[in-house]
């Protein structure tokens, strides 16, 4: 970490650790890697259950950041089917109140100048109080789906082309995510900053697997292929589990290994029963951080062949990928949302029809078979790595900030904050 800087910028979202998921990553990492110029404010219980998320303290204590919590950032769903409409309205307000109320605390008593909304649906509405009674600049920062996805089911969905009309800038993961800013939701070309995600290369780095990992794993004498993420259909670890039913024909030493927990698990669980594949895949559920590491180590490929979805929900960049090559593995992309900012076919990966089984399995095949072409990959995924640490996106993140305070007035955002990528 740097010197220990003023804090200077509040980030608000429902999504940090030890909630799991890119955005939750994305969150931490850029405040842990500011040397003390953000602080975050965070839940400290799950709105889908209502109860509190375990390990908490924990986490905080070791964040590496000023982590404030408070009981929840947005309304819970946990009962809401028993409650009447008047007791949900009376309940959803007095969470926002709350919400406000720790907010405004934070901003006086950090001196804040910039306050960053992470979740555009959920807490876009806190922009008003922000600007107008607290005289605060105003940053939301999106990642796709929030913005690609018809509707996202929130409170208030119909507001988020208002809610990006008033923020003072907007900070975006890819081009594709610019895009729908600009083409669906109306959003001022400049005010939108682009700024891809980064990776913690402290964290994911070229190691040799464990010396009884793949006993562990059930993979020894097997090929690796490494898929992880949510298990929903916009993943697309659906159609890699049948893509593996063609790849195992030729080459049945190939075993592959999905990480993580969804709505798709009873499904991709049917897939392999009815396709004879339980020798060949393995549903590992949820990972700790550290099994994670060890199975970036363990795998040979790594393959999320991501798809649009009819609703438009889609992948908006893809962490995984940048993990994987910061790790030395070569990388299977599909050809959507935003997966093509982190994957450059045939530089350090190759990307795919999600929608293609027989695609993804030619992809997964011709790595296989070409390991020249795997070593190639492999390089330029590290040198890309490399180049996309945390610490640089914060720094370009913090300085994107700066500029709207600068003069004491709004200021246009770069359009291309991350253009080091």
């Amino acid at each position: 970490m740097r010197e220990t800087a003023k804090p200077r910028v509040l980030m608000v979202s429902s999504n940090f650790p030890p909630v799991t998921g890119g955005s939750a990553a994305v969150y931490h990492n850029i405040c842990k890697s500011s040397g003390g110029a953000i602080v975050a404010l965070a839940p400290s219980r799950d709105y889908l259950t209502g109860k509190p998320f375990p390990g908490v303290a924990a986490h905080d204590a070791t964040a590496g950041y000023k982590l404030y919590r408070t009981d929840l950032l947005r309304p819970s769903n946990a009962g809401a089917r028993k409650r009447s409409a008047f007791t949900s309205l009376f309940g959803d307000l007095r969470v926002m109140l709350n919400a406000l109320v720790r907010v405004a605390a934070i901003v006086r008593s950090e001196r804040i100048r910039v306050v960053c909304i992470g979740d555009l649906v959920y807490g876009g509405w806190l922009i008003f109080p922000l600007r107008r009674l607290l005289g605060r600049k105003v940053v939301v920062y999106v990642h796709g789906e929030e913005v690609t996805t018809e509707d996202c089911g929130g409170l208030f969905d119909a507001w988020r082309r208002r809610f990006l009309d008033e923020a003072d800038a907007v900070v975006c993961v890819s081009r594709f995510t610019r895009e729908a800013l600009i083409g669906p939701m109306g959003a001022s070309p400049s005010k939108i900053a682009v700024l891809p995600n980064g990776v913690d290369t402290e964290r994911f780095h070229v190691r040799a697997p464990a010396a009884d990992a793949a006993a562990r794993y059930g993979v020894a004498g097997r090929r690796v292929l490494l898929s992880v993420g949510r298990l929903v259909p916009r993943k697309g670890m659906d159609h890699l589990v049948q893509a593996m039913e063609i790849v195992t024909r030729t080459h049945p030493e190939v075993h592959l290994l999905i990480a993580g927990e969804g709505a798709l698990r009873s499904t991709l669980a049917d897939l392999i029963n009815t396709r004879g594949l339980g020798a060949s895949v393995t549903l590992l559920g949820a990972v700790t951080d550290e099994a994670l590491a060890e199975l970036y180590a363990l795998a040979d490929i790594f393959a999320l062949p991501n798809r649009q979805m009819p609703d438009g929900d889609t992948e908006g960049f893809g962490l995984v990928f940048l993990e994987a090559n910061a790790c030395g593995k070569p990388v299977i992309a599909g050809q959507a949302g935003g997966a093509t900012d982190a994957v450059v076919d045939g530089v350090n990966g190759l990307t795919v029809d999600g929608a293609d089984v027989s695609g993804i399995a030619a992809a997964i095949i011709r790595l296989i078979e070409q390991p020249a072409l795997c070593q190639s990959l492999a390089r330029s995924g590290l040198d890309l790595a490399a180049r996309s640490d945390w610490r640089n996106r914060s720094t370009q993140f913090l300085a994107l900030c700066d500029a709207l305070t600068a003069h004491g007035r709004r200021r246009s955002a770069p359009q291309e904050a991350g253009r080091s990528m």
